[in-house]
Order: C-alpha cells, then sequence, then structure tokens
C-alpha cells in the first residue's frame, strides 16, 4: 500500500508517494530505539525511509529530507500514520484548571490542513515591529523578514528542546530571521537570542505570531473541554 498525496508548501503542484513502514520491518523499527537520534532526526530517517518519490524525484537522500519544510514534513508523518494504523487516534488531555484527564479519540482524516493555492510559492514573512532593537550603534531595527522552518532547523533545535523548550523555540525563530532591519547577516548570528531577549515582549509576540498566522500545514489544535469542571482549552 502507499499513499500519494500533494505537498501543502509547493512552489508548483508537487505530488509525493509513500508506503507505510512495514509491520516486520526491522530497520525502521530500530529507529525508535536508536539513541543517537534526536527527534528531529528521527523524523528525518522516517520519512527517508518511507517516501518513494517527491514529484520526478525518485532518489530521495538525506539531505532532500532535511530540506523540506516543516509544514510539509508533519503533513507526511499524518499521513504516514493513516495509512499504517488507520484514522481512529485515542488521545489524552489533562485539564489546566482541575487537572482531571479527557479521552479524546481523534478522527485523523478530519484534522485541518492549510494549503497555499497550486502554483503559489512559498512567500517570505514580513513583519513590523512596535519597538524594535537598539544595536550598540543607536539604529532602531523594526522591519523584520521571516521565512518557514525546514527540517534542517528542527534537527538544530531538537538536543535543546528536550532540556529546555522556550529556548529552543527562540533558536528556531532565530534561524527563521532572514532580514532584521538592516544588521548584517554576520551581526545577526553573533548576537544569537540575544537580540529576541531584547526585545520587548509585545515585539516578541508579533514574531511569534506572525511566523504562526502564515504557516501552512497541518492544524494540530482543537478545542477541548473538560467534563469534570466545564473548562474548555486548546489541546495539541
Amino acid at each position: 500500500m502507499r499513499c500519494s498525496c500533494r505537498l501543502v508548501t509547493p512552489t508548483r503542484p508537487v505530488a509525493s508517494s509513500a508506503r507505510p513502514p512495514a509491520q516486520n520491518d526491522r530497520p525502521r523499527e530500530a529507529l525508535l530505539y536508536d539513541a543517537s537520534l534526536t527527534a528531529g532526526q528521527l523524523v528525518s530517517e522516517l520519512l527517508r525511509s518511507c517516501l518513494l518519490k517527491i514529484g520526478l524525484l525518485e532518489t530521495l537522500d538525506a539531505n532532500l529530507v532535511t530540506q523540506l519544510y516543516t509544514a510539509d514534513r508533519n503533513y507526511l508523518l499524518l499521513e504516514l500514520r493513516r495509512i499504517t494504523l488507520g484514522d481512529r487516534l485515542t488521545a489524552t488531555y489533562t485539564c489546566p484548571r482541575c487537572g482531571g484527564s479527557i479521552p479524546v479519540v481523534e478522527d485523523l482524516g478530519q484534522i485541518e490542513v492549510r494549503r497555499l493555492p497550486e502554483g503559489e510559492a512559498v512567500a517570505d514573512i514580513g513583519v513590523q515591529l512596535e519597538d524594535g532593537y537598539v544595536d550598540s550603534q543607536g539604529v532602531c531595527h523594526q522591519e523584520v523578514t521571516l521565512t518557514l522552518p525546514r527540517g534542517v532547523d528542527e534537527e538544530f533545535v531538537a538536543p535543546l528542546a528536550a532540556r529546555n523548550l522556550p529556548r529552543a523555540q527562540d533558536v528556531l525563530l532565530l534561524r527563521c530571521i532572514k532580514q532584521f532591519g538592516t544588521l548584517p547577516k554576520a551581526a545577526l548570528e553573533a548576537y544569537g537570542i540575544k537580540i529576541l531577549r531584547d526585545l520587548t515582549l509585545s515585539d516578541r509576540q508579533r514574531l511569534y505570531a506572525a511566523l504562526n498566522k502564515q504557516m501552512p500545514g497541518v492544524n494540530f489544535l482543537r478545542a477541548v473541554e473538560c467534563r469534570q469542571c466545564g473548562m474548555t482549552f486548546q489541546g495539541c
């Protein structure tokens, strides 16, 4: 069995084909127990071993898989799960108010997938900061250009995410910054996440909101209602 699907962020309609991992496929199963692989690397290796082709490309190496947008990687993982184990997924959420457990049976076939229109290229995301960043020369930089994250970015932040998730999120956002005002790329890399920490909270939230709003792909967020206290919250 194989699935055929159109990636969510192609510069033109691109079909991909994948096969589910066979139940007796020990090389793929061994990936789950390879402690040397980070979460990002595990996703890359799983996709590389299951993908048959992308568009006209039938020779897929690890580098190509890491260059896929995160949105496409998540979508491919969703489709692999569906063709391997079906659409029903039992999930358990914890209510942030009362701490109660909420079992939910998800229908993966009904999950929203936001796609770019056919033929539309992935565009950079422009953000105008309210307060901006003032460099050592006293210049205030307020215009930021973002690009969508890729697999290589996932792999880079994965080791940090296991230890410090908020810091990993900042590092991932930093890697998505294509241009920050008139700062040279070398200066941006030298400042590192300090440049984000020096921003006002509202400006940092503005950057995250712009990236999340423009991100195509699988929408994993859903409204969950606690049957014990009646609270409704966003689950993922």
